[in-house]
């Protein structure tokens, strides 16, 4: 396939713009809207209020991608006039670079917020008075390295392209190692629900919590996952209006053979390697069947 018909524009239901990588044959965001899921799957769920303007927030980007995340982010943080210290990790400029020339884009940013991407692009890095941010262009496995190693982050958004696309970035070794950089009460954020990924969240020795969503059907029972790093009490007696615990259903669907993790032992890999490693374990595994788990809650 030619690189230049890789990326595809689209504009999602909330008017705002993404694309689909054909390689992968995955859109960056649900049809519901990238800015829409930016929100309700990363912005509200990282609960800002919680930081006074004396606190310095910490945040690593794990797949910038169009830049959504941190531009939502930015819209808080400038308008409370919060001090942030960013970090993404990003394989392909593309993306941003492209999304920059539309105005269902663009419109959703101020001037501010658009020159930060263009610094992104051209400089790896920005700083104004209230924020400042650096994205390491590569392999995320590669460019994990390279993050300062005594930074400890509030929050860590994990945005990848989904687990079976990209095994890599979901891989239990990879979130262990999101996990050991949260500060106390640190949270890794995601809209994957994959029982591979929360299983793995949970091994990590975070409390695993579910966003729900509006429109609750079979298929649809929740909007994404919390992993949040608590103390043994607090994992006991946590509660908050935001997330929930898992329901007996999710809690099922972690005893099945969809919670086998993907495996990268070595850090490098490739997806074909995971997919087949994981597939070995699922045919090994004791786990129950998951076809009996989507039998039990009529999911199809």
């Amino acid at each position: 396939m030619n690189s230049q018909d890789e990326l595809i524009g689209i504009i999602t239901n909330d008017g705002s713009y993404s694309m689909v990588n054909k390689l992968y044959n995955e859109a960056f965001h649900c049809s519901d809207g990238a800015l829409k899921e930016s929100i309700e799957k990363f912005i509200r769920p990282s609960k800002l209020d919680r930081f006074s303007q004396e606190d310095e927030l910490v945040v690593l980007d794990v797949c910038f991608g169009l830049g959504y995340n941190l531009g939502s982010l930015l819209k808080i943080i400038n308008k409370d006039k919060k001090k942030l210290h960013w970090w993404g990790l990003e394989i392909d400029k593309r993306p941003i670079k492209t999304a920059l020339a539309f105005d269902s884009f663009s419109m959703n940013w101020s001037e501010e917020i658009l020159e930060i991407f263009h610094q992104l692009i051209t400089n790896a890095q920005w700083r104004n008075k209230n924020s400042d941010g650096k994205i390491l262009w590569g392999e995320a496995r590669e460019t994990w390295e390279l993050l300062p190693k005594q930074t400890l982050y509030d929050l860590i958004f994990l945005d990848a392209f989904s687990p079976p696309k990209c095994p890599e970035l979901w891989t239990e070794e990879f979130i262990s190692k999101l996990a050991t950089r949260l500060k106390p009460n640190g949270r890794i954020l995601t809209y994957s629900r994959a029982a591979a990924v929360r299983r793995s969240i949970q091994r990590s020795g975070l409390k695993v919590m579910s966003l729900p969503t509006i429109n609750i059907t079979k298929n649809n029972w929740t909007s994404g996952t919390v992993g949040i790093k608590l103390s043994q009490n607090e994992k006991k007696f946590y509660s908050d209006s935001l997330y929930k615990n898992l329901s007996q259903q999710e809690e099922e669907h972690l005893l099945t053979k969809a919670a086998v993790p993907y495996r990268d032992p070595s850090g490098k890999s490739t997806k074909e390697e995971i997919i087949s490693r994981r597939n070995q374990e699922q045919i090994q595994s004791k786990l129950k069947n998951t076809r009996a788990w989507k039998k039990r809650w009529e999911i199809t």
